[in-house]
């Protein structure tokens, strides 16, 4: 750690890695009190650049500040509930969430760039268009319920305003009409593989997750036998602790990628962005020394 990095640390009032009693419990705490830093560096980000004038005005701004922002809200609550709950349904939902969105930013910012917003947008469109008629067929049958209603007119709403913007496409029936090109990375799988991230996620689960709540398929696979207990599943202290470590380098990483893009090509003034830099690089550090620490034991 060079000298600048020393001098930042206790600003940040991060937990001395060397005096963290050795317990899971302690290590996990110290975690969940580094990810509540990180999370206020990233939401210093966020507030800079989402109120920087003219730059949500293009659809590619919009995409990686909205994509950064769901990163950010759904980190923290994945570490919490990593930490407090141990509740590994609910933390690998959100999971799979965060790295969709971690992963598709920094595929935005590194790889594919601007020209890719109109498949990315235009695959959204197709999705609306299907999901607003299945909308109009439970209406059908329960034609007075709110939820369906609200739905139905965000649909609408999301439809329409495309609408105002490009031709109206027709509804295209092809699966992968809601896939944004191009077609070799058009999953978050292929798009990590490709920038080098995809240590999170998980072919497997992806496919997991297409089997229907409880099916006799779901049942067999997950609550009846062996399956419950296999290395699929199965949760120890080192798997967390890893997992939390590597959610936070994926997002520190794309947030470099995001303050690069934001800062440096669109022009933003940001005073502090070489300190902002450094505080994340040294968060960076915090936690692969804190895992490897807990590991030693």
């Amino acid at each position: 750690m060079n000298t600048n990095l020393r001098l930042i640390q206790p600003q940040l009032c991060l937990p001395n890695i060397n005096l963290i009693e050795f317990s899971e419990q302690s290590f996990g705490n110290a975690f969940l009190k580094a990810a509540r830093i990180l999370c206020q560096q990233l939401e210093q980000i966020e507030l800079i650049v989402g109120t920087t004038q003219d730059f949500t005005e293009k659809n590619f701004n919009l995409a990686i500040l909205g994509l950064f922002s769901k990163m950010r809200r759904i980190y923290y609550s994945y570490i919490l509930l990593k930490v407090h709950e141990e509740e590994e349904i609910g933390s690998q939902f959100l999971l799979e969430h965060l790295v969709e969105a971690a992963v598709t930013l920094t595929y935005l910012l590194e790889e594919a760039g601007e020209y890719v917003i109109p498949e990315y947008i235009s695959a959204s469109f197709y999705l609306a268009q299907s999901l607003s008629v299945d909308v109009k067929k439970q209406l059908q049958r329960f034609p007075n319920h709110v939820d369906l209603l609200i739905l139905k007119d965000e649909l609408e709403a999301f439809i329409a305003q495309q609408q105002e913007h490009d031709a109206d496409p027709e509804l295209s029936t092809d699966s992968e009409a809601y896939l944004w090109q191009p077609q070799e990375v058009a999953t978050t799988f292929e798009r990590g593989a490709v920038i080098g991230l995809n240590f999170l996620t998980n072919p497997a689960r992806q496919i997991a997750l297409r089997i229907m709540p409880a099916s006799w398929l779901d049942l067999q696979l997950n609550y009846l036998n062996s399956f419950t207990t296999s290395s699929r599943t199965k949760v120890n202290p080192d798997r967390n602790f890893t997992c939390m470590r590597d959610a936070t380098h994926l997002c520190l990483h794309a947030t470099q990628s995001f303050l690069e893009e934001a800062i440096e090509h669109q022009n933003i003034d940001y005073p502090g962005i070489k300190h902002q830099q450094e505080i994340l690089n040294l968060l960076y550090e915090w936690f692969y020394s804190a895992h490897h620490i807990y590991q030693l034991h």
